[in-house]
């Protein structure tokens, strides 16, 4: 399965524990994606990948440091995390699994079989191309439903605005009365897309607002 398709559906599992916290998305996101932490054998050539990629990272022990290091990080509740980085991982294995060509060698270092699905199709099948675009629209879907993007694992600011930028305009521009989505950092009315200006660190800023303010609520 594309990388897209793993990144949406940590994503997704992130969202859906009932878990409010920015930490907790990153922690279930990010497991989703490191089984192909392996991939970077392809560094020291074609042997090293063909021999490593889908075993260092796709074996039951590998699953098991990953639960072990999200109980250290969320240590107030390290059973709960456990059992959803578990379940990132192995949305990971098992896409790997029905939608790859490649074996896995879930028991590696141990046992160097590799496990093969007898129907497997390629990254280049329209499924997986299928996968890919639906990857896509989770972008406007999360917006939609939990008002975040994964962009919030990078930049907060900049997925503030995503947000609100493919959400319904519910304010009114104190400049102009038109529909709004924003407030500007410095008086904290509501401001429109034409009288919107972004700042540096992708705030927002009202036309009305002076340098100098400007100035000081970057600062802020």
């Amino acid at each position: 399965m594309n990388t897209e398709a793993h990144l949406a559906v940590g994503w997704v599992l992130g969202n859906i524990a009932r878990e409010d916290s920015r930490r907790w998305r990153a922690m279930i996101t990010v497991a989703a994606l490191l089984p192909d932490i392996d991939t970077l054998s392809y560094f020291w050539g074609e042997r090293a990948y063909a021999d490593i990629h889908h075993a260092v990272g796709h074996n039951v022990f590998f699953s098991l440091l990953m639960s072990a290091a999200a109980m250290f990080l969320y240590r107030h509740k390290p059973w709960k995390a456990a059992l959803w980085v578990q379940l990132a991982f192995y949305s990971h294995y098992f896409g790997d699994y029905f939608f790859t060509r490649f074996p896995l060698i879930y028991f590696w270092p141990v046992w160097d079989r590799g496990f093969i699905f007898s129907h497997r199709i390629g990254l280049d099948h329209p499924i997986n191309h299928a996968l890919g675009y639906a990857s896509l629209a989770m972008v406007p879907i999360s917006a939609w439903i939990w008002r975040r993007t994964p962009m919030e694992l990078v930049w907060p600011e900049l997925d503030r605005r995503i947000v609100n930028l493919l959400l319904p305009r519910r304010l009114t521009c104190h400049l102009c009365a038109k529909p709004a989505n924003e407030t500007c950092i410095t008086c904290n009315r509501p401001v429109c897309r034409r009288h919107a200006r972004l700042t540096g660190r992708m705030r927002v800023l009202c036309a009305a607002c002076s340098p100098r303010r400007h100035q000081d609520a970057e600062a802020g």
